[in-house]
């Protein structure tokens, strides 16, 4: 599954990101493998999508969330 995949309030174990696909910048902040995420809402549009990682809330695109992999618990 990956993390666009999500439900609203639903949390997972990311276990992969493809680090050629997803900025440096989202990894420095905390989206990295082991870390527990949570699916908070969406925009509006759909796009981006807002995250909870290790208690900060990221915005992240849907088109760099499919290459995050993660698992629910």
């Amino acid at each position: 599954m990956t993390l666009d995949q999500l439900k609203p309030n639903q949390k997972a174990v990311i276990v992969t990101i493809n680090k050629d696909r997803v900025p440096l910048k989202l990894i420095e902040m905390g989206c990295m493998e082991q870390h527990e995420v949570q699916f908070i809402n969406a925009a509006p549009l759909g796009d981006p999508l807002c995250f909870d990682i290790d208690g900060t809330r990221v915005a992240i695109r849907k088109e760099t969330a499919k290459h995050i992999e993660v698992v629910v618990n």
